[in-house]
């Protein structure tokens, strides 16, 4: 069944926006496609439907990190700003906003370093977004729907009740299907729910090149990261078959080693799923000073509960991160001694 919104949320949402003169949309630090493709189609959606009749707001994009290389095929990407490159910029598109967009992020702590610009803005605050415990306090209008599939898939839902389906264009279509594609693994995670598809089926009505989207984002491996993989597969993986968990540790120097950057270790965590007897996965990182963890899980072990207990992380049920509050080796202790006793209680329970 189509996802139905509360109204006075998507009241709220198209009226505040009607009224904006400068529009800042945020989204998360290393940004995936689910981040990128809702910040996009959401720039779209408010040019060419919303004030399609009417002058325009000035929108800026605003990004803690750089857009990867492989997103840059999205339409109006050259528009982003990243505070890697341009921070004061960032800062001080966020100081003159007298609106803020936020997508795919729930709380100030997920764009970093931009977390005090957002809550010192005066702005009026909107979230769209899929992930647990949105910020209350910080945004004035929340749209949170933690069950869906990515933000891109809410946005569908909403563009559609507050425009009609005639209101997603070409363009809008393109970033949504690349973030609803890329935050399911290409449709391979947890998709139970029928409102995806439907979705799906929809943006399909569009010039997608869909088979085109699926190479740029799952077969663009350069050689270095392949040859990456292979090295991290022979000296930097630890299995534990007997309660069915796997996962990768690289330090900064081991990877500068390797002649490689933290975005070529981007959807690495998945092989691990890809061995018949584990069920939970996950991918130890330094990067940019930051230990930082991916969890992945295709059986019934939340990674999402497991995230937040020992890391002060999140995400979903099947899929989640964190940024560790511990040094990289008191992070893999912590790792190990607890995934290993929680999935052999678990395995005692069943």
């Amino acid at each position: 069944m189509p996802l139905s919104i509360d109204n006075k949320s998507v009241e709220s949402f198209v009226t505040n926006l009607r009224k904006a003169k400068k529009i800042a949309i945020l989204s998360h630090l290393n940004p995936d496609g689910d981040a990128v493709g809702s910040s996009l189609a959401c720039y779209h959606w408010i040019r060419n439907h919303l004030f399609r009749e009417s002058p325009r707001p000035s929108i800026t994009i605003i990004l803690p990190h750089a857009l990867p290389g492989d997103m840059a095929y999205l339409p109006s990407s050259h528009v982003i700003i990243d505070a890697e490159n341009s921070k004061e910029r960032c800062i001080n598109a966020i100081s003159d906003a007298d609106l803020i967009l936020g997508v795919d992020f729930c709380n100030a702590g997920r764009i970093k370093p931009l977390d005090e610009a957002l809550t010192g803005s005066k702005a009026v605050k909107i979230v769209v977004d899929h992930h647990h415990a949105p910020d209350t306090a910080l945004f004035s209008t929340i749209i949170s729907y933690p069950d869906l599939s990515s933000t891109c898939e809410l946005l569908f839902w909403l563009f559609r009740q507050a425009g009609g389906e005639q209101s997603i264009d070409d363009d809008v279509a393109r970033c949504l299907y690349h973030g609803i594609n890329t935050d399911t693994g290409g449709f391979s995670y947890s998709n139970e729910d029928p409102s995806l598809y439907e979705a799906t089926a929809a943006l399909m009505r569009h010039p997608l090149n869909a088979a085109d989207v699926h190479n740029t984002i799952f077969n663009n491996y350069s050689i270095n990261k392949m040859q990456l993989l292979g090295f991290l597969i022979c000296n930097c993986l630890h299995i534990f078959p007997e309660v069915g968990f796997a996962y990768f540790a690289i330090t900064a120097e081991g990877l500068e080693a390797q002649g490689c950057t933290p975005y070529d270790l981007e959807g690495l965590v998945n092989y691990t799923l890809m061995m018949e007897s584990i069920q939970v996965g996950a991918f130890v990182k330094e990067a940019d000073g930051a230990v930082r963890i991916s969890f992945r899980s295709k059986k019934d072990f939340d990674v999402n509960l497991f995230a937040h207990k020992y890391f002060g992380g999140g995400g979903h049920t099947k899929a989640s991160g964190a940024t560790s509050p511990y040094d990289f080796p008191t992070t893999i202790s912590i790792l190990e001694d607890n995934m290993l006793r929680e999935l052999r209680q678990q395995e005692s329970h069943t």
